[in-house]
Order: C-alpha cells, then structure tokens, then sequence
C-alpha cells in the first residue's frame, strides 16, 4: 500500500481561494523541496516520526508514514468529528503533495467514490508528477511562485528561480482533466513590477479558464512587511486590464484563529 509522511489530519474552515469560508477536512503531508520567503507551514519541510490527528477537541498521533487506506480512515473520522458525516471536500496540502503523487491518486481513489472532493493544494513545480495523480482530484489550487520569493531547498537565497513554465503546465494538464484551477500568486512589497507582469504574460494562454487569486502577504518568517495597498491596487487593476478573472483574497483563516 502507498504511504506517505504526514504532518497533520483536521476539520476546519478553507481559509483561501475561491473556497475561504468552506468547511473542509485538511490533510498535510510532510517534506518540500522548496523555501519561499512567506512560508507559515515550515514545519512541514521535514517529516517526523508521528502526525498530529486533530478530532474536534481530540489530539492524538498517528505514527509515520502512513498508508492511503489509514489515511482516508483519519480523514473520516475528523470529518465526523468537525460535524460531517463525510468529508465534502478534502483539501491534500503540504509541504508539497507532489512530492508523493502515488499516495494522492490512492487517496482521490478511496474517497471519490464516496462522494469526497479532491483539492490539491501545490506548489505546482512537477507537471510529471501532477499528471500521475491528476485523474483523482477535482480542484487544483496552484502557487504562482513569482522569482525573487522561494528558493530551492538548499539553495543560494540571492537565486531567483522562474518556474512559470511549470505552473502554466500544470494548470493545462488539470484543466485538460476536468478539474477547476486556482492560480495563486502570492504579493509581497519585494516584488519588481516588471516581474509580476511578466507573470500575467506567461499566463495570458490559459486567463479564460482560471481563476487568479491575488493573496496579499500575511507577514511571517523572512517577510514581515504587509503589502501596502497602492501596491495591491496597481496589481490588481494590471490583472483585470490583462483580462483576468480576479480575486483579491487574503490568509481568511489567520484572522479566525483557526489552523
């Protein structure tokens, strides 16, 4: 059977995209092979030996890895436990699940049939591994990296890799599979004008059949500046001019207090 290192299993709210507000059961797995700047979840870079399973006021562990049958059972029952019979909606977040693709299709594939809605949550740097897992999932929310953010791990901090190929593949590979598609770009003060708009241009060919998420930067690890609203003002009239469907959603869950 499949497995994979988890970090956590719980009920909550969806606290971003096009689906804040939502209740959703989140699974976390462990391990990413990148660092950006604005990580909140650094705790899921690495695997442990155990994960937390959070079952309404319950905390327990579960000992790692874990295999998709035991983790589609730690699914249910913190769906239950938050008030749902059957998790609705089931969002695999990370760290980065593509770096388990295996365990993401053995999952969509346990829990679809009973009516659960997949949504992968990534980072979107591996259109191999999205296409091993892409037939089990439903929604595809996608971290547009903008260069001068996210290094690779172990990487020089000055680099300033440009994945953009690979998130425009990724959106096309989930689109071409039925799957609705979030783009997220995170917006950061850091961030060059000149850099942003050639963002909107790599992804000019697929606007029409996703939905770009600004996010403005909830301030956390290296960045602890907000971005100013001018800032998100200028970003968000370039989108709309470039013909985008937009939304201009922040961290939701951060101000309910909720994980």
């Amino acid at each position: 059977m499949v497995r994979a290192p988890l970090v956590e299993v719980f009920h909550s709210v969806q606290g971003e995209g096009r689906f804040v507000g939502v209740p959703m059961t989140f699974l976390r797995v462990a391990t990413c092979p990148i660092r950006c700047s604005y990580c909140d979840t650094p705790h899921s870079h690495r695997a442990t030996a155990t994960a937390l399973v959070r079952e309404g006021d319950t905390e327990r562990t579960e000992p790692n890895p874990v295999d998709a049958v035991r983790a589609a059972e730690l699914v249910e029952s913190c769906a239950r436990a938050g008030g749902s019979p059957l998790p609705a909606m089931l969002s695999v977040t990370g760290g980065e699940p593509l770096a388990v693709p295996a365990f993401v299709r053995a999952l969509g594939a346990l829990l679809r049939p009973r009516g659960c809605r997949i949504h992968l949550e990534t980072a979107a740097l591996d259109p191999v591994a999205l296409r091993e897992c892409v037939a089990d999932i439903d929604h595809l929310s996608a971290d547009y990296k903008l260069p001068g953010t996210w290094v690779h791990a172990g990487g020089p901090r000055d680099a300033e890799p440009d994945a953009g190929s690979q998130h425009v593949e990724c959106a096309r590979i989930a689109l071409a599979h039925g799957a609705t598609v979030d783009m997220k770009v995170v917006l950061t003060s850091s961030v060059r004008d000149q850099v942003y708009t050639a963002a909107l241009e790599r992804l000019a060919s697929v606007r029409g059949s996703v939905l770009l998420v600004l996010q403005p930067v909830t301030p956390h690890g290296d960045v602890q500046e907000p971005l100013p609203a001018a800032v998100l003002q200028r970003r968000l009239h370039e989108a709309v001019a470039a013909g985008f469907t937009v939304r201009v959603l922040p961290q939701v869950h951060k101000s309910l207090q909720v994980p």
